[in-house]
């Protein structure tokens, strides 16, 4: 086999190459793998870039996948926190509009749990529902301003916080029926027990006039000799607060505080197992005084179930036989 090679140009010379049979042969071969691995090279060269491709692609959908999750959990978070704020706002001038006695005729009904408007979770339910919410807490809020323009004196009156000057008080005893751990016997607790380290300062929760201060005398059917020494604020039409198992009394009968003055401090007088502040509210309603929870006049203290509406309060109610603090 003879090949030959002519140059571009004219003057230059012929190049031949001859080969004989196994020469032959192994160009034959030779060009043969060439074209082969031409094609293999035209078939599997597109087939890897695509699949690197791919897997780029795949990577950059992970990738955008990862940062839409990401970003989709960051937002129902935020939905979430604007969804416990709210509620927090509503469960707020809910029991403010019940110290005040604002009429339920005209109080907003998306406020009041029942009514689900922010019971979702997801963001755009959230986001839907809170439109509704807002335009309630505006319209509670405008209800709640009315009331104190009419009696200007009614925010200073109203019992509205944490009747302790400390941080550390853990609701022992709540309001309601029970069993008595004294007796054995169902009794209705008008108040709440509030534990804290002994000699905390007890302040009045809002301004007022001691009517009583000092021991009940023991008797069978009484409640309050109980209590150990024990201190009642009227504050005119909001009500009366009782305060018991003080350790040490610092007020007297007839003598004018104002909110946050210091009322005693925090004891273990009378039947009680470790130290604490028995604190009971009786509020003013259309059938004279009546304890009612005093969670609902304490603002200071965040109510994280979100199950209290104005209605409820109002319905809150003690049996008529809760014996009434002396001077009330």
């Amino acid at each position: 086999m003879e090949f030959q090679f002519h140059p571009a140009s004219r003057q230059g010379a012929v190049r031949t190459f001859v080969f004989g049979d196994r020469g032959a042969s192994a160009v034959l071969a030779a060009a043969g793998l060439s074209a082969l691995l031409a094609v293999s090279l035209w078939i599997t060269v597109p087939t890897v870039a695509r699949r690197i491709v791919r897997a780029e692609g795949s990577a950059s959908i992970a990738q955008a996948s990862a940062s839409l999750l990401a970003g989709r959990q960051e937002l129902e978070a935020r939905a979430l926190g604007m969804r416990e704020r709210a509620l927090d706002g509503g469960d707020l001038v809910s029991r403010i509009a019940f110290l005040y006695g604002v009429p339920t005729a005209g109080w907003p009904r998306s406020l009041n749990p029942e009514a689900g408007v922010l019971a979702a979770t997801d963001p755009e339910a959230v986001t839907q529902g809170m439109r509704r919410y807002v335009a309630g807490l505006e319209r509670a809020l405008d209800l709640v301003a009315e009331h104190e323009r009419t009696d200007p004196a009614l925010p200073a009156q109203t019992p509205s916080r944490l009747p302790l000057s400390t941080d550390f008080v853990e609701p022992a005893s709540r309001f309601g029926p029970r069993v008595s751990p004294w007796t054995g016997s169902e009794e209705f607790f008008a108040g709440v027990d509030l534990a804290a380290p002994v000699g905390s300062p007890a302040v009045a929760p809002a301004d007022g006039v001691v009517v009583f201060a000092g021991r009940i005398l023991p008797a069978v059917n009484s409640r309050l000799w109980r209590f150990g020494n024990l201190v009642v604020v009227s504050h005119g039409p909001a009500g009366v607060t009782v305060y018991g198992h003080l350790g040490k009394i610092e007020v007297r009968r007839g003598e004018r505080v104002r909110r946050g003055a210091r009322l005693g401090t925090v004891g273990s007088s009378g039947w009680t197992m470790f130290p604490a502040l028995h604190y009971e509210y009786w509020r003013l309603g259309e059938d004279g005084l009546a304890p009612t929870d005093p969670r609902f006049a304490m603002l200071d203290l965040r109510l994280p179930a979100h199950d209290v509406s104005l209605e409820k309060m109002l319905a809150t109610s003690a049996p008529d036989s809760v014996e009434a603090p002396p001077g009330s």
